[in-house]
């Protein structure tokens, strides 16, 4: 099995990452830039698919916390073979985001990234939102038909919103929400 959880800069993903590994021990817990040292859409989906099949050969679940919109790990090249997927959008407030972001101190307060929040929300919600913010400059590779034209059961699709939460209540949550 996957797990994937997303969410834009500032959400707290890779603060998560040990407490998720502390409250949840039976799933290999990754991050997404493990693989991934930034770079464009393309890449980002490239790398999507290299934790898809690492997911498919890992022999347990693995968890990966990273920028992975539902739409593009369902038209992922390899996803056809994987045997199930949970995926959830971690959020939390704009004004909370640029907190966070602006206490990182790394330039990543920015429009971009609110602008790129914002769309994962309307993503998780309605699949045919824009579809061109992921398509647009992607991976030659990717199967759009899959997301755009196969089965849409997954949507509305799940969001965690972890505002004003300890990185230990949200691993709480995301537990939760795995095991309920």
């Amino acid at each position: 099995m996957l797990i994937v959880l997303t969410g834009a800069s500032g959400v707290g993903k890779t603060t998560l990452l040990p407490h998720l590994k502390g409250v949840c021990p039976e799933v290999d817990w990754h991050d997404f830039d493990e693989r991934w040292r930034g770079g464009g859409t393309a890449e980002r989906q490239q790398v999507t698919d290299e934790w898809i099949r690492a997911a498919l050969g890992a022999g347990r679940t693995l968890g990966l916390l990273g920028p992975c919109p539902l739409g593009e790990v369902l038209a992922a090249p390899s996803m056809p073979a994987a045997a199930l997927v949970r995926h959830a959008l971690l959020d939390v407030g704009d004004v909370e985001r640029v907190t966070r972001l602006r206490t990182r101190g790394d330039g990543q307060d920015t429009q971009d990234v609110l602008n790129w929040s914002a769309w994962l929300r309307l993503h998780h919600h309605d699949p045919l939102w824009r579809p061109d913010v992921i398509m647009q400059g992607g991976w030659p590779d990717m199967q759009w038909d899959r997301w755009l034209n196969g089965d849409r059961s997954e949507w509305p699709a799940r969001t965690l919103d972890v505002s004003g939460l300890s990185p230990a209540r949200s691993a709480e949550l995301i537990r939760r929400w795995l095991t309920g």
